[in-house]
């Protein structure tokens, strides 16, 4: 660990680094904690308020977290990969062994406008699934997602535990849907009210919003969901232009 003074970079950015390379090392593992401020400012000869604003830009970005008169300890991260390569998100999670759970919020038929059904490309039906799931990692929720589907493909789905199973298995194992492909959008948005009291976040906290529209064999959309996720419990990467992926942080106290 080691501070360049004559570097530009200011010196709470370069001890920022510093503890996030360390991170990436394995010198400081999940759950373990690290140097005080006091320490850090001993040790490196900076202010204690250089060590302050890096540890609490840390917090902020979910890599670090505070346990009140114990310390400052390092966030475990949960790896998944993107959206884009499957039509699950339960599977998503699960396949690499994070424990997802599902609180269903709403599950019922609706019936929508011409124009929404010219959207979704539907001519054999007007009425729709609208079903709303709250997903969690530890009781701390991670998206709130809405689908609409249309009855007309499943039109018994409401039967079927939509907390216990992925709806893309019921999907495909109980009505034979076969998926073809999806399209996702992202954007950012401020959290609403409703929104924010399912996602225990702030409101007018930043989210992330995902609109999908997945597609099956025969080009109909069988389902349009839109998933709102806390900017500061996720982060969405690119490898290699392709591959895109999710990490999503442990939240603690």
């Amino acid at each position: 660990m080691e501070i360049n003074r004559k570097s530009v970079l200011p010196l709470y950015y370069q001890l920022k680094e510093i503890i996030k390379e360390e991170i990436d090392v394995g010198k400081y593992k999940p759950g373990e904690r690290i140097p005080s401020e006091n320490e850090l400012s001993d040790k490196l000869n900076i202010s204690r308020n250089t060590a302050k604003q890096a540890i609490a830009d840390l917090v902020s970005e979910g890599l670090l977290f505070r346990i009140q008169g114990k310390g400052t300890f390092v966030s475990e991260k949960k790896l998944f990969k993107g959206l884009t390569d499957t039509f699950s998100f339960s599977a998503e999670f699960n396949s690499n062994n994070v424990h997802l759970t599902t609180k269903v919020i709403m599950a019922e038929e609706i019936e929508e406008s011409k124009e929404t059904l010219q959207y979704l490309k539907l001519q054999e039906s007007t009425r729709l699934f609208r079903i709303q799931r709250l997903r969690m990692l530890k009781n701390v929720p991670v998206a709130l997602q809405t689908s609409y589907i249309p009855i007309f493909f499943c039109p018994t789905l409401l039967k079927y535990d939509l907390s216990a199973n992925s709806l893309f298995d019921i999907l495909k194992e109980k009505f034979n849907i076969t998926f073809s492909y999806l399209k996702e959008n992202i954007s950012c948005v401020k959290a609403d009210q409703y929104e924010s009291e399912l996602l225990k976040v702030k409101r007018g906290a930043p989210l992330f919003l995902l609109t999908r529209k997945t597609y099956t064999k025969n080009d109909e959309i069988i389902e349009v969901a839109r998933s709102f996720m806390p900017g500061d419990r996720c982060e969405f990467y690119f490898s290699q232009g392709e591959q895109f992926s999710i990490e999503v942080n442990n939240i603690h106290g």
